[in-house]
């Protein structure tokens, strides 16, 4: 079943198809003469170029014709079949011989992956003085007759799906139903009605849809909403008037999922034919957003084209008849179509990406206990392909998990921490944790519930674990903001990649100012990264090498930075593993292995909120949640992902 192919439920609906014209420039090439050696003058010229203009568009109005009457009936006959579409035609050789010359055309028309390509002849002759073009059907193809003309066939490739882990089809064609109100069903006064329960009930807005019923024809069938089979409300049948049409559309699982990367496809409207140049039918099934319209090239694949030589129909042989025509043959019961020219189709390629879809639906699930916007990226530390990139409701169709620009907060500390062992610390290096410390005269503090337990000198092990801000902060020495972008680096963060999918891997900016150096190492100043690029981070630690997120197969990044040496992942892994056993990770004691806990204020003075984050990893797998306003990472960002690995 092609995908433009629309099933009935009641007795509603309609199919249209269209198809693009395209035109290209002329040009006329002057002939060196026939069998008599005459020199072709420049108003022979001049009709021969305006004759080829004239097929090209397919208006001879402008072309001085032996018998312009029967020549515009007869191209429109021939035509008729093309679907709009009409050969580039070039002169390119014209034959004097007397009174006459002979016109040699070059017609060209490019169909999906091929042209077809063909030459006829035309002749001119001199009227009293003046040159006419002695019309002849051969002139539009030499093969055609008064009886025969050509008719275009388009055959859609077949649309492929997107895939996940194990092949699995993420989009995929499945049976869609419109609802709507058919008026011819109801009595005038009862339009309005009937669109305003249909509009309630379907949680669209009444008035809207009411205006839109009105304004439709008295035998509309008017939708007002399409949804799924497992969607639709039971007590649709008490609307007076209501209606549903099957159609065949391409769907993920369910409604939200992953509709940000995934996106959503539509049937083509005119602006669609247009952009597709001959590529599109109206009717024709195209990405709307996502990744179904950044490949709908490759998921569609190309039509195929034929064109053949058919006879007339009866009522069209005589609408163009002249007085050398006849009627000819009826195409439906005598004539045999020749084929002229034939393009196969190519279905389209299935679009290979890393989800995984009991992850990914899990993923959404856990989230929807979250308040606000809120996401939750999981990754495959082995391949580095992400299994899931999910998104609370309140970010409606956007991928923040994957394109988000938040600063990371004491998560970033992961990378400070690289930075500060490619400086010659260790994680049982001695720091000093005070309540507050002072830079370039901006003073810094701990989170509102850091222990005192854990102030003084303590090691980084434990400053990490327990997330103390003022002992990274006294380290700002150390360390250059060229050395934390080449740590965040090593570990897949601050680096650009086109990975083929909407990704922000995160910046660090440049800066020589000690205060703002300070508050980058603590994950805010001039850092921001995705949810996707901090997965990536405690992807990374778990591997044991440099692990970028990537979700589309063919388009995987590859680091070019510095590598991470076995002893910087032992004393990684180590202050990661504290975390969860004895620092401020421990809601995931038992399930995850390593993890960083992490808040970052943002938003007006005085009116700060905070991300909440966390971001942890086992033997398989590493995630990032990120809250976009939360109490803390433990509290708010901690028990998400409990929920996820529970």
């Amino acid at each position: 079943m092609t995908p433009d192919h629309v099933v009935p439920r009641r007795t509603f609906g309609a199919a249209l198809a269209g198809a693009a014209v395209g035109l290209a420039t002329l040009s006329a090439c002057r002939g060196t003469g026939g069998t008599g050696s005459a020199t072709v003058d420049a108003a022979a010229r001049t009709l021969a170029t305006d004759l080829a203009k004239g097929l090209t568009s397919g208006d001879l109005s402008g072309v001085d014709l032996d018998d312009r009457v029967r020549a515009t009936a007869d191209l429109t006959t021939i035509m008729s079949g093309m679907d709009g579409l009409r050969p580039t035609t070039t002169v390119t050789s014209l034959t004097a011989d007397g009174d006459a010359v002979t016109v040699t055309l070059a017609h060209a028309l490019t169909l999906g992956s091929g042209t077809w390509r063909f030459s006829s002849t035309a002749h001119l002759v001199r009227d009293s003085g003046l040159w006419k073009v002695r019309w002849d059907p051969a002139i539009v193809h030499p093969d055609l007759t008064a009886s025969t003309r050509l008719r275009h066939t388009r055959t859609p490739g077949s649309r492929a799906a997107i895939t996940g882990a194990k092949g699995r089809e993420l989009v995929c064609q499945q049976t869609i139903h419109d609802i709507g109100i058919d008026k011819s069903h109801l009595a005038k006064n009862q339009w309005a009605s009937a669109a305003a329960t249909l509009a309630k009930l379907v949680a669209i807005d009444p008035t809207q849809y009411a205006a839109k019923v009105q304004a439709a024809g008295a035998q509309a069938f008017v939708v007002a909403i399409t949804l799924r089979e497992q969607d639709i409300p039971r007590n649709l049948g008490q609307v007076p008037g209501v209606g549903i049409v099957d159609r065949q559309g391409w769907l993920a699982p369910t409604r939200t999922f992953a509709i940000g990367i995934l996106g959503t496809s539509g049937q083509a409207q005119e602006a669609d034919v247009t952009a597709g140049k001959g590529e599109i039918a109206e009717g024709d099934v195209v990405g709307r957003s996502g990744l179904q319209r950044r490949y709908d090239a490759q998921l569609r694949g190309k039509a195929g084209h034929s064109i053949h030589l058919v006879a007339r129909t009866s009522s069209t042989a005589s609408a163009s008849a002249g007085p050398t025509s006849s009627s000819g043959p009826t195409e439906s019961t005598t004539a045999v179509p020749r084929q002229l020219f034939d393009v196969r189709k190519v279905d389209g390629t299935p679009l290979r990406t890393t989800l995984d879809v009991t992850w990914q639906t899990k993923a959404e699930a856990v989230l929807t206990k979250a308040s606000g916007v809120a996401c939750l990226v999981a990754v495959d530390p082995a391949t580095g392909g992400i299994l899931a990139a999910a998104n609370s409701s309140a970010a409606g169709a956007e991928s923040f998990a994957t394109t988000g620009q938040y600063a990371p907060g004491s998560t970033f500390k992961v990378a400070t921490t690289l930075a500060l062992l490619r400086a010659g610390m260790t994680v049982d290096s001695t720091v000093a944790c005070t309540p507050t410390v002072t830079v370039n005269g901006r003073s810094f503090k701990n989170y509102a519930d850091y222990s005192s337990s854990h102030e003084g000198s303590i090691p980084l092990s434990e400053a990490f674990a327990q997330s103390c801000n003022t002992a990274f902060i006294s380290q700002h020495a150390k360390v250059t903001a060229a050395s934390l972008r080449q740590a965040a680096s090593s570990l897949g963060v601050g680096t650009d990649h086109d990975a083929g999918f909407p990704a922000y891997y995160g910046t660090i900016d440049d800066t020589t100012a000690a205060d703002v150096l300070a508050s980058d190492m603590i994950g805010q100043g001039g850092v921001l990264a995705s949810p996707m690029a901090m997965a990536g981070v405690a992807a990374s630690v778990a591997a044991g090498r440099t692990v970028i997120p990537w979700l589309i197969e063919g388009h995987r990044p590859t680091s070019t930075a510095r590598a991470l040496s076995t002893t910087e992942v032992a004393n990684l892994r180590r202050a990661m593993e504290l975390t969860v056993t004895s620092g401020s990770g421990r809601v995931l004691a038992g399930l995850a292995t390593g993890a960083k806990t992490g808040t970052a204020e943002f938003g007006a003075a005085g009116k700060l909120k905070t991300h909440a984050w966390m971001i942890a990893y086992t033997s398989t797998m590493a995630a990032a949640v990120m809250v976009e306003v939360g109490e803390s990472g433990s509290g708010t960002a901690g028990p998400l992902l409990k929920a996820f690995w529970s």
